[in-house]
């Protein structure tokens, strides 16, 4: 029979798609004969290529497979890869497939399947490296009103003869101020008062991107590049310029199989950032931009004749803070305390956890410093070189300094070990040296650490070991001891219930005496301490001593408040914003010009920025940091001393890459493992005092009342009572609060 006339491309077409196309070795010209296939006799057959049906048509099976024929309509313009030839049977044309093609025959069906064979298509190639662009540069514009207030009074209740006079000194500040697009600023007032006299101080900051890398400030009576100053004070009136860039990665390839021509989508973290019609064969996504610090899922959709599909990969995020190639750097000039002058600092990423920093600062006075690091850190520890210059003019001549320093830490079994020394060139009496050693041997704590110059009589040595008592208690012996004086004391921790916290403790103290004097008695110091948190957000705290007596009391959540009240002085201080949003005002911390969100999902965590505490983690875990100084990295640290009972922690420090503006959102959750307070019931509904739950990770004890600190997974085991008696077998499920056992041990535990 012969072939009817089917839709889509004509043999001429065809013949002049292959002519364009490389040539197969060993073809044949278009239009030549193939008696052999020509013999065979044409069935109608329903054809399928790649998985899409292309219809019944006329097709020669050869008794070879691979010399089958098939009409150039099958196939595809971008599907001529397929074919080895075209061959003309009774003046019709037909297409040989290429011998690289599998082709199978479903007889029962009736139907010719083509495979798919990706290496003989041409594919397609997409670059997103200019997707980064597009991606949005901060979240919505906010603006307000950020307050404060911090006020110190010290006084006495019961005066003594030569007792300071009462004083009062206080802080408050308001600015308004917000962000909006590439703008960014603040203006307000700061009232300070100090030595009995009140003074206040206007001040303003404003700033603005550049592009996206550079951004400009400027401010007076204010740090610029820094955001709204809060209740700190400054006196500085200038300019700056900040730069960083380099964090955004490229992932060099992806690659997604097309068997047919489809149309495709991609997105990155759920925003599309391409789309094309893309031909069969491999699409190859190159230059994939992910940011250096965070996770990335990229997805590509896919639409073709069988349907839509979807392909995702996750982009794992650099450990590195400041990667290969990344920078931060920042110029400032103006006055401060009536001296003009600029300085500039700068870090740069080398890979592989290396980075070298370099900084200086010049004044009209002739003042000039320089200095230059390099450092390492990974998982276990860290090092870092440095070398700092000073130079100076006094009486008329100039005197320069140059100082060398290293420091170096490493992770030794259990025990972090630390170093340091300072050279100064020159002067190599003045030579510093130091070490220190920190072992956790569960339950015991030991940190030891000294240090001296080569000097005599410069020495200096302290350390100290804690012993917990599973969940309820620990006890600390400390000592210090330095040239003609010395410390001694001890001091322990109880904690009754998940909500009471008591501490207390008694120290010998013998300080050194003055030049010339006979050495002080030693004097005794004592206190006693009360903590109950009343929930995540608020916490009331008491403290006594020999000579003081002090109630108070603190806030995390939308207002950071602080207080107490003793006999011999009071400090309040209260922090927060009130934001004009689309909805609505919002109480807030603060503005958030230019800061980190921390996220830990462990409530109460003391967090330190630089050494300095900066506040306490919230009811959900997060804490809002800023005051970053531009050009540089900072280190976030969690005072492991004041972490909550139940709190494993990963590492207790990460270096962080401040915002050049705006809020970003730093997810250290999976650093943090939280143990949480389950109340185990026996049988007949009474606390299990003193038992123990034993399962096959692991054991926890239980106390009087039957509370115990639990794993967050679920938990499965036997339940003990104190004489080891097997009571039951129970089930241990997140957020669980109380659990009663009623299951009789019959089975192994799991």
């Amino acid at each position: 029979m012969r072939a009817a006339h089917l839709p889509g491309l004509s043999a001429a077409l065809w013949a002049a798609t292959l002519l364009w196309a490389e040539p197969v070795v060993g073809a044949q010209s278009v239009g030549s004969p193939e008696p052999a296939a020509c013999a065979a006799p044409e069935m109608l057959l329903e054809v399928v290529v790649g998985g899409a049906p292309r219809g019944a048509v006329p097709v020669r099976l050869g008794v070879d497979l691979s010399d089958t024929l098939v009409p150039p309509d099958v196939l595809r313009a971008a599907e001529a890869g397929y074919a080895a030839q075209t061959v003309s049977c009774d003046g019709q044309p037909f297409v040989r497939l290429s011998g690289q093609v599998t082709v199978t025959f479903d007889q029962p069906r009736q139907r010719l399947l083509i495979r798919p064979r990706l290496d003989r298509l041409q594919g397609d190639t997409l670059n997103l490296a200019g997707a980064a662009a597009g991606a949005p540069t901060g979240g919505q514009p906010v603006w307000g009103v950020e307050y404060g207030a911090d006020v110190q009074a010290t006084y006495a209740v019961t005066p003594a003869a030569g007792a300071p006079p009462a004083a009062l000194n206080a802080t408050v500040n308001a600015d308004v101020g917000g962000s909006g697009g590439a703008w960014s600023g603040s203006a307000g007032a700061q009232l300070e008062r100090s030595d009995g006299s009140w003074r206040a101080q206007p001040r303003a900051q404003v700033s603005v991107g550049v592009t996206d890398s550079v951004r400009v400030g400027a401010a007076w009576n204010a740090q610029p590049l820094e955001g709204s100053p809060g209740l700190s004070s400054s006196d500085f009136r200038g300019v700056a310029l900040g730069a960083q860039g380099g964090f955004t990665l490229l992932d060099p390839e992806r690659r997604v199989d097309l068997p047919l021509e489809a149309d495709v989508r991609v997105f990155l973290d759920g925003r599309e950032v391409a789309a094309r019609r893309a031909g069969p064969g491999v699409l190859r996504l190159v230059d994939i931009p992910h940011p250096a610090g965070a996770p990335l899922i990229v997805q590509v959709e896919v639409t073709d004749e069988t349907g839509v599909r979807v392909q995702e990969w996750v982009l794992e995020p650099d450990p590195d803070p400041l990667p290969r190639g990344a920078y931060l750097a920042a110029v400032r000039a103006g006055s401060s305390r009536g001296a003009w002058g600029a300085d500039v600092r700068g870090e740069y990423g080398l890979g592989r956890g290396w980075r070298v920093g370099a900084s200086g600062s010049a004044q009209l006075g002739g003042s000039l410093s320089a200095g230059a690091r390099v450092a390492y850190a990974d998982a276990r520890g860290g090092a870092q070189a440095s070398v700092q210059v000073t130079s100076a003019v006094t009486g008329g001549v100039r005197s320069t300094v140059t100082t060398l320093g290293l420091r170096g830490e490493t992770q030794v079994g259990a025990a972090r070990v630390s170093a340091f020394t300072v050279l100064p060139l020159g002067a190599w009496q003045d030579t510093q040296l130091g070490a220190a050693l920190n072992a956790n041997l569960d339950p015991w704590t030991l940190s030891v650490s000294a240090r001296t110059a080569l000097r005599r009589e410069t020495w200096s040595v302290e350390g100290s070991v804690t012993r917990t008592f599973d969940t309820v208690g620990s006890v600390t012996l400390s000592a210090a001891a330095q040239p003609g004086g010395w410390r001694l004391g001890v001091a322990g921790g109880y904690r009754p219930s998940p909500r009471w916290d008591l501490t207390g403790g008694v120290r010998a103290v013998q300080v050194p005496p003055a030049p010339g004097s006979e050495a002080p008695a030693v004097a005794w110091q004592a206190g006693a301490g009360a903590a109950f948190q009343v929930d995540t957000g608020n916490r009331l705290t008491a403290r006594v001593s020999r000579d003081d007596l002090a109630v108070g009391g603190s806030h995390v959540g939308r207002v950071l408040a602080s207080g107490e009240v003793g006999l011999r002085g009071a400090s309040a201080r209260v922090q927060g914003a009130v934001v004009a949003l689309p909805d609505g005002l919002s109480a807030q911390a603060t503005l958030g010009q230019r800061a980190v969100l921390l996220q830990t999902g462990v409530p109460g965590l003391s967090i330190l920025l630089g050494g300095v505490f900066v506040g306490r983690t919230d009811a959900a875990g997060s804490v809002l940091l800023s005051g970053f100084t531009p050009g540089e990295t900072a280190e976030v640290r969690v005072d492991l001393r004041d972490a909550p009972f139940g709190v494993q922690v990963g590492t207790d420090r990460r270096v962080i890459v401040p915002p050049q503006a705006g809020l970003t959102v730093l997810d250290w959750r999976a650093n943090f493992r939280v143990l949480r307070w389950v109340q185990v019931r026996g049988p007949d509904g009474t606390p299990v005092g003193n038992g123990s739950v034993v399962w096959s990770g692991g054991s926890v004890l239980l106390d009087d009342e039957g509370f115990g600190l639990f794993p967050a997974q679920v938990v499965r085991g036997e339940v003990r009572s104190a004489g080891d008696e097997v009571l039951c077998v129970l089930d241990v499920t997140p957020g669980a609060q109380e659990v009663r056992c009623g299951t009789p041990p019959d089975q192994p535990v799991q």
